[in-house]
């Protein structure tokens, strides 16, 4: 509450300092950017001179320039040390800038309209960026976000070349999982707002906020080495040359869902916070947590009468509303100004931007679980047939509510010293409700739930950095001195989780009413809190220096240190009867009758009240976490001939990683130390375990100590006039998260799947190498190919594990041995006669992971293995097979048709394909899962009625695509369900203005 008001109070100063807009209409400006031909950089410290006017301008780092000027006609000169002059004749109007855009060691002008000071907004700027980078990368910019149906950064990153989209918002680069990623927002590393997964869900990131994404897809040393697939480079809108201000309104209807029923409950306020009346009652929460919450005894705990009476306290819906669902709504505002206190460069700049937006989705979805059987031998997989322990057909009902803000502000001193100050708050909520029936084959009985949820999330992230240009001597070029502070702070708030489950014996007479299940999860709440915080600086320092024919080079060095912290806890909270069955136990009798306040007060007959009130402890509820990361790189970027680049050197990284998983009422026990045992070779850990010293889980506690140097090579060759070839050899890592190294779990639902971590995980190592042919055709227009290879030493994946006398499978993390990836990634973007527009990028992946040897696993199978062997810590069903989550095939298109000359009035036709992949890895027997590859149309019409005012209308998933999972039977050769739901099809429309 006290961060929305400060960001309130920053809106309303804001606004309240922009002066009067008089713009003095007698004054024109010239504007431009100065880059080196040699090497696509921008010049800084060049100077723009009118001399009949005695005016003069500088660039900035940038190689932006803005000299104010009366109309006329002047000769303009540009002067940089080292370079030739150049001379340029400009005409000035009133009250426009003039565009003139210069590049230092070449004869040919380039003239590009360059609408702002981002200039990496718009398509052709960055590829011009991709032209001159040191790695291989692909971007997307805030102009064609704008064009797209696309509201947030995970529907806008699939439209990238080899990028997929898990779960609707978890990033997957080249077919690696969303864990072997990571996430950068305006360069500063930010934390997850997950309890289980390492990356950012990328619908916390409002499109309309978003500058530009890239894809970093090769390793530099200026870099984190924490990625294999892909580093996600998020930044937002910078401060405008000129004052702006927008505004946005839109709505949509989807057709699952809107006018049509809709469960909801009382929960979450306007911009996704929960409530009040949400949170855990005081009598409970001021306790110390490592208490529980149950009744005690003359021998000590809790007088049951007080935790009877702090039943009455907690929130009394049980029961959904039911009412229509109403449509889309969003809504998103920008302002922003540069002042400008001198021609010399001392200036000021601020943006804020915000965006709130609320989606309402439905969705049925069917499930079914399965457990192996196998008459023959457990080794025969072809033998394997599957019987289901479970299935379950659900209506979904979610709401999701996004809320985003920028307030970014920038100062120049003087030209060439730069400071500046970027704050990111999001804040993104789902309210969802599951009503749900199903069967239960283990136990023979058929069930129905209900099962009410609210998720809040929010992300605030602080950069506070410089640049500073050092001029030394009579250098031709100055040095540069980068340094950046970063405070990041993930939250994640899930209060009241509540679910009711009845069940009804399977073959009994539909008209006979299924009755309470009478224990857990049926009457019990879940609370749950983690709080993820990221403290990091960095600094980097580059000398430009001349090769030895002259050419411009550099020489860059610098450091970094990363401190985190993660914390998770969750409450359980369920009801006991003492009375027996009763008439309120019958089908739908609703929650907030069985589970009346009075029922934990009245008494019966023995004295006793009806029900009693605890909280349930068994399984580990929480984890503390603590990272260490400091790093140290040097780097050289340098022509070793005049089309020939070389960008190589290494990383140094020292990591400190420990996870301790507890459970909250023993968090205190010595007989169960936080430091774990240590061990120094396998054989060490397996004698431990098996004589009890030590236990199979560690404690819980997770430790990982790794000391790495990465080495980096890349060479650019422009073997002909913007055409390049790329090759790159790195080495990189990905390190186990916090989640996955903490043993427990949870499943939020009746039947659902839980996911368990494991201590053990060890972090992968991979070797990747890249080769690439980039042709920059002028504009947006563009042609790339590429091949790449990688090698991962202990994978890390999600693996099943059917667990005796249970319906809900549990998965784990586990490492696998080794695993290939090799892919070729192409694309395309043309222009056809000033009518049409063609984009397309596709990628074909083949992975390979060798689980085990196979020597190991008949050993395994035939019990001859130690059952704590890290090398057998679970009995994979294929020891050969793709990696999870990589499709073998993925494609967009996109194809503008523009209605007329000024091209104002566009349909865009958008398609998004992934091919099959493993959802979740089977053991034990059970086969993996798969999801049925699936592609989406979307069209999106856009009409610019003026300079100020546009139009768009999307129509998303037209052709109302099925989601399927589903799982191979081996014996009967059949596929069966593992998952299946649609998503409907989506229509909005929405409108901006500039001011």
């Amino acid at each position: 509450m006290k961060l929305s008001k400060k960001i309130l109070l920053c809106i309303i100063t804001f606004i309240l300092s922009i002066p009067t807009l008089t713009y003095a209409q007698s004054l024109g400006s010239i504007r431009g950017t100065v880059i080196d031909s040699e090497n696509g950089e921008a010049v800084f410290g060049a100077t723009i001179v009118v001399r009949s006017e005695k005016k003069f301008a500088k660039t900035d780092f940038d190689g932006k320039y803005n000299l104010e000027l009366p109309p006329g006609t002047y000769q303009v000169e540009y002067q940089m040390y080292g370079y030739g002059p150049q001379n340029r004749t400009i005409v000035v109007s009133s009250g426009k800038p003039s565009q003139m855009n210069v590049t230092f060691g070449a004869q040919v002008l380039q003239t590009v309209e360059v609408k702002d000071r981002a200039i990496n907004e718009s398509d052709a700027a960055l590829l011009q960026l991709q032209k001159k980078s040191a790695t291989v990368s692909d971007s997307i910019g805030a102009e064609s976000i704008k064009k797209s149906p696309d509201s947030s950064a995970n529907e806008v990153v699939k439209r990238v070349t080899g990028i997929t989209i898990i779960g609707g918002k978890y990033v997957f680069v080249r077919g690696l999982g969303e864990r072997y990623s990571s996430t950068y927002l305006n360069d500063s590393y930010i934390p997850s707002t997950e309890p289980d997964k390492r990356v950012v869900p990328l619908d916390l990131f409002p499109a309309s906020l978003i500058k530009n994404i890239r894809i970093i897809k090769t390793f530099v040393p200026e870099e984190s080495a924490e990625f294999s697939g892909g580093l996600v480079k998020i930044e937002t809108k910078d401060y405008p040359d000129d004052f702006i201000m927008t505004a946005g309104l839109g709505m949509g209807y989807n057709s699952n869902t809107t006018r049509n029923k809709w469960l909801t409950f009382k929960g979450g306020d306007f911009i996704g916070r929960p409530t009040a009346d949400q949170a855990m009652p005081d009598v409970v929460k001021n306790l110390p947590n490592f208490l529980p919450f149950e009744p005690g005894s003359r021998f000590g705990g809790i007088n049951p009468n007080l935790i009877n009476l702090g039943a009455i306290t907690f929130p009394s819906q049980w029961t959904p509303d039911q009412t229509k669902a109403p449509y889309d709504k969003n809504f998103n505002f920008t302002i922003g100004k540069t002042f400008k206190a001198s021609e010399t460069g001392e200036r000021f700049g601020v943006i804020f931007g915000t965006t709130h937006s609320v989606d309402y989705r439905f969705r049925r979805q069917k499930d079914a679980r399965y457990v192996p059987v196998n008459f023959l031998a457990p080794t025969v997989n072809e033998a394997t047939t599957l019987n289901a322990i479970q299935t379950q057909d659900a209506d979904i009902y979610v709401e999701e509510r996004l809320f985003g803000n920028n307030l970014n502000f920038a100062f120049e001193p003087k030209a060439g010293q730069q400071f500046f100050l970027k704050n990111f708050y999001s804040i993104s909520s789902e309210k969802s409700v599951r009503d749900a029936s199903g069967t239960n084959n283990r136990d023979s009985f058929d069930f129905f739930s209900i099962t009410n949820d609210y998720i809040s999330r929010t992300l605030f992230n602080s950069s506070l950095g410089g640049k500073h240009a050092i001029n030394l001597g009579s250098l031709s070029r100055p040095h540069t001195f980068d340094w950046q502070f970063n405070y990041a702070e993930a939250k994640r708030d899930e209060p009241n989780l509540t679910q009711q489950v009845w069940r009804r014996t399977q073959g009994a007479s539909i008209n006979t009413l299924p009755t309470r299940l009478g224990n857990n999860p049926d009457g019990s709440r879940f609370y749950s809190t983690s709080g993820d915080t990221v403290r990091s600086f960095s600094v980097a320092y580059e000398i430009p220096f001349d090769q030895w024919n002259g050419l411009k080079s550099s020489v860059k060095f610098g450091a970094s240190a990363i401190d985190r912290f993660k914390s998770f806890t969750f409450r359980e909270f369920g009801s006991k009867t003492n009375v027996g069955g009763t008439a309120a136990d019958l089908y739908l009798v609703p929650g907030e009758i069985v589970f009346n306040p009075l029922e934990y007060v009245r008494t019966n007959s023995s004295g006793t009240a009806n029900k009693t009130f605890s909280e349930r402890q068994v399984e580990p509820n929480a984890y503390d976490a603590y990272q260490k990361l400091h790093s140290y790189f040097g780097q050289v970027d340098i022509p070793l001939f005049p089309k020939v680049r070389f960008i190589g050197g290494a990383r140094y990284e020292d990591s400190f990683q420990k996870v301790k998983t507890f459970v909250l009422k023993e968090q205190f026990d010595v007989r169960k130390p936080g430091y774990g045992c240590d061990f120094d070779s396998e054989y060490e850990r397996i004698a431990l375990i098996n004589s009890k010293v030590c236990p199979a889980d560690n404690n819980g506690v997770g430790v990982i100590k790794t000391r790495d140097v990465l080495p980096s090579v890349n060479f650019v060759y422009e073997f002909l006039k913007d055409q390049n070839l790329r090759f790159g050899y790195t080495q990189t890592l990905t390190r186990p998260d916090f989640r996955e190294m903490s043993p427990f779990a949870f499943t939020p639902y009746f039947g659902g799947d839980r996911v368990r971590g494991n201590p053990n995980l060890q972090r992968t190592y991979i070797h990747n190498f890249d080769f690439r042919y980039e042709y920059f055709m002028g504009g947006a227009n563009y042609i790339g190919a590429g091949l790449f290879h990688k090698d991962l030493s202990n994978p890390i994946e999600l693996i099943g594990q059917p667990v005796a006398g249970q319906i809900s499978p549990f998965f784990t993390y586990a490492n696998a041995s080794r695993a290939t990836i090799r892919g070729i990634e192409l694309d395309f973007r043309r222009e056809f006669f000033d009518r049409f527009r063609f984009e397309t990028n596709v990628f074909f992946i083949k992975s390979l992971v060798n689980v085990i040897s196979w020597e190991q696993f008949t050993v395994g199978k035939a019990g001859l293995l130690d059952q704590n062997d890290r090398g057998f810590s679970y009995d994979p069903t294929n020891i050969r097979r793709p990696l999870q989550g990589q499709s073998d095939f993925v494609a967009n298109l996109k194809f503008d048709v523009y209605l007329n000359k000024l091209k104002t009035t566009t349909i865009g036709l958008y398609y998004n394909y992934f091919g099959d992949r493993i959802f979740i890895v089977g053991a034990n027997g059970t086969p993996d899962a798969y999801e049925r590859g699936v592609g989406l149309t979307d069209i999106v019409f856009a009409h610019k009625l003026d300079e100020r005012l546009d139009f768009k209308f999307a129509a998303k998933n037209v052709t109302d695509q099925r989601f399927r999972i589903y799982v191979k039977d081996e014996l009967l050769n059949e596929e069966k369900l593992f998952r299946s739901y649609r998503e409907g099809v989506s229509f909005s429309m929405s409108m901006s203005y500039k001011f």
